[in-house]
């Protein structure tokens, strides 16, 4: 459950990925992620009851990365909200439809994952992207941390006023689409291009994070309680369980 004083919202009723409304306070308003293009009602009704009603009322749509269920629907809230779509720039030629994206449907999953990898090869998400970003310090509060690997221009978003962490699917909070529990988790293999490079990625950034009150993933429930904390417990497990496979091999 959100705490009523986070800037942070959560929209209701869009299931199968998490899509953030982040207010801060000069009263802009971003989005982050903008869900699976079947939820489009949803999320035009969850923003309706958050003020975000016409043209104008959001300042930016920031994408953590291009994969449909994240940046299905960044065409039509570019359209509908005249919002810029920003994403990183090793996404951005993809997303906007200049190099076709190479196939995640390979054969190294179960057959369920594989055929969600099918329909992403098949219909991949096309908008155009108004500002491409690179890591490091954007503006209005961001900062942009590589999480290469999930796709070419993953990465992690994290807002420095409100010390909040946008992580995409480069660190998960749940098993998608369920939210009553916690539980954090790497990149997943079959969906990533490159997870080893991802988990690196994750890997370093936890190694030395800033401030984090609030972690908001592309899947699971919002980590608000002791964040730091369990970022942290999450890093030295995975630190652990490294050390423990390299010292039995």
């Amino acid at each position: 459950m959100l705490n009523s004083s986070s800037p942070v919202t959560l929209l209701k009723n869009v299931i199968v990925s998490n899509v953030w409304l982040l207010t801060d306070s000069e009263g802009r308003r971003f989005l982050i992620d903008s869900g699976v293009r079947t939820e489009r009602l949803s999320i035009k009704v969850g923003l309706w009851f958050c003020g975000v009603r016409k043209k104008g009322d959001l300042t930016a749509l920031i994408l953590t990365h291009r994969h449909s269920d994240h940046a299905g629907n960044a065409a039509w809230i570019r359209e509908k909200y005249d919002c810029p779509v920003v994403c990183h720039e090793n996404d951005a030629e993809i997303l906007s439809g200049q190099q076709k994206p190479p196939k995640l449907k390979r054969g190294v999953g179960p057959f369920y994952h594989e055929y969600i990898c099918g329909l992403e090869d098949k219909k991949p998400s096309v908008c155009a992207v108004d500002e491409s970003i690179t890591t490091g310090e954007w503006k209005y509060g961001f900062h942009i941390y590589p999480a290469y690997g999930h796709t070419e221009g993953s990465v992690l978003i994290y807002h420095e006023p409100t010390q909040t962490l946008f992580t995409g699917d480069a660190l998960l909070a749940g098993i998608p689409p369920l939210r009553q529990f916690e539980w954090l988790g790497l990149a997943v293999p079959v969906y990533s291009l490159n997870v080893k490079q991802c988990h690196q990625y994750m890997l370093d950034f936890l190694a030395d994070p800033p401030p984090v009150s609030t972690v908001c993933s592309g899947h699971g429930p919002i980590t608000q309680k002791n964040a730091a904390k369990k970022i942290n417990n999450f890093y030295q497990r995975q630190i652990f369980k490294g050390k423990t496979e390299l010292y039995s091999v």
